[in-house]
């Protein structure tokens, strides 16, 4: 919620500076990788930063939701967009040759050059699934002719399909 504030730029700043420092993490887990691949980095070291690059990442994409977020609350309002300096970037030459955010998102939920030209995008509506029902019928095993068989150490009486004797244990 914006409550009149400038969320979007203070959001779009924060992002900035997100996406920096994820970089530096990265180019650190690289780096890291690269030693504990050579052993001169032990594995507690390693663990630490992979999970500081994973907690930077999430945090990324978290907040890149959020700004997307706020920029379909300021449109559906119909402000303009202002910039983090707090000019309006619905000037014309924020919206020349596709800068800006006039130049990917159109009002109405319409995306990419399409939305400038007239041809909407639109998602085909939800089908219900059809389950029709079928009957398969499966073929019963033949019974064999004889259900045991005796073992060939100590002449016990065990299943025909046994591989092991229960009595004594030999193979079968």
């Amino acid at each position: 919620m914006s409550f009149g504030v400038d969320t979007l730029g203070g959001l779009t700043e924060k992002l900035k500076q997100l996406v920096n420092d994820t970089q530096d993490l990265y180019e650190s887990f690289i780096d890291a990788n690269q030693l504990y691949k050579q052993g001169k980095m032990g594995d507690k070291e390693f663990f630490i930063k992979i999970g500081e690059y994973l907690v930077s990442t999430s945090a990324l994409s978290f907040l890149a939701v959020r700004v997307i977020l706020e920029i379909k609350n300021t449109m559906e309002k119909g402000t303009s967009i202002k910039s983090p300096t707090g000019g309006s970037s619905s000037s014309p030459s924020a919206t020349q040759a596709g800068f800006g955010i006039g130049g990917f998102v159109g009002t109405g939920g319409t995306v990419g050059p399409a939305a400038a030209s007239g041809n909407e995008y639109t998602l085909p509506s939800p089908q219900e699934p059809t389950f029709k029902p079928v009957d398969i019928e499966l073929p019963k095993p033949r019974a064999s002719s004889t259900t045991t068989k005796n073992c060939i150490a100590c002449n016990a009486s065990i299943p025909a399909h046994a591989k092991f004797c229960s009595k004594c244990g030999r193979s079968q």
